[in-house]
């Protein structure tokens, strides 16, 4: 089957799940306390403070990060990949998500807090965006854009994190882009709405997903947008990312961190293959 022949079977597939799946009226995240999740609503910019109590990442070490769509965790391999990818990352950003008991108890058994961006559910489990870290986030909010053809959301995260010994934190924005469109109108406005949300933070800043940039005119479009607030790609040295349509769909951009090292971990428990940087802050 041919790429396009392939792309409207999927676009087919998706609808006929959009009649079946749930969607929250409000943008909100799935957060646990006490070991249990509970879902609260965190509309972009944040109002109010997180239920659980901020903690710190490292400011004296490299900070390693990954980003990678699990594609739903449903392909053979995922939980053991995902047990070495989160105990040995201080950040995990992940895109198609669900949140079901095996993930969540993969970040248990590596210690990470998770924020999962609920996009929609299909028989009461959870899809989205999830960031996880070795820290509770200081705050956090959620957006969400429509697929115009299929109906079914797609979702952001920004999440803030303190930094041990400065005054500055840390954003990390992770972001699933909408896919089937006929132009251009809904992409943009999805990437410009989670910049306009960093542009007024002062201090470092780390942008990835997975953009499903299957166009030159998308890449453009992404890459103007990081440039308005000064972000630059970490492009991997290492390995072969993803790609959908001939173009590469996965990006990590950063701002105040140097890159020290990117690349492309080689899985075959995902139709992404993931990427892993790492950045460090500058001296004080």
């Amino acid at each position: 089957m041919r790429r396009p022949e392939r792309f409207a079977v999927v676009a087919i597939a998706l609808a006929a799940l959009a009649g079946c799946a749930t969607v929250t009226e409000k943008d909100s995240a799935w957060i646990e306390t006490d070991g249990k999740a509970q879902l609260v609503a965190l509309g972009c910019p944040p109002r109010e403070p997180m239920a659980t109590k901020p903690g710190e990442l490292p400011s004296d070490r490299q900070l390693e990060v990954i980003s990678w769509n699990i594609h739903r965790n449903g392909d053979v391999g995922w939980e053991a990949d995902l047990a070495r990818f989160a105990s040995s990352s201080d950040v995990v950003i992940l895109q198609e998500a669900t949140l079901t008991a095996a993930l969540r108890s993969q970040f248990a058994k590596a210690g990470r807090v998770w924020t999962h961006a609920d996009a929609w559910a299909f028989d009461g489990i959870n899809s989205g965006v999830l960031t996880a870290a070795a820290a509770s986030p200081d705050s956090a909010c959620v957006q969400r854009a429509a697929e115009p053809l299929i109906t079914l959301p797609k979702s952001a995260l920004v999440a803030w994190y303190r930094i041990r010994g400065r005054k500055e934190l840390l954003a990390v924005a992770n972001v699933h882009a909408v896919n089937f469109t006929l132009d251009l109108t809904v992409y943009q406005r999805q990437i410009e709405n989670v910049i306009d949300v960093l542009a007024p933070h002062q201090g470092p800043v780390i942008l990835a997903g997975d953009f499903n940039t299957w166009s030159p005119v998308r890449v453009k479009v992404l890459e103007d947008a990081a440039a308005r607030i000064g972000l630059t790609e970490a492009k991997p040295v290492r390995g072969e990312r993803s790609h959908f349509m001939g173009m590469a769909a996965d990006y990590i951009f950063v701002r105040g961190l140097a890159v020290e090292d990117v690349w492309v971990e080689t899985v075959t428990s995902s139709d992404h293959q993931p990427i892993r940087a790492k950045l460090r802050l500058p001296p004080t």
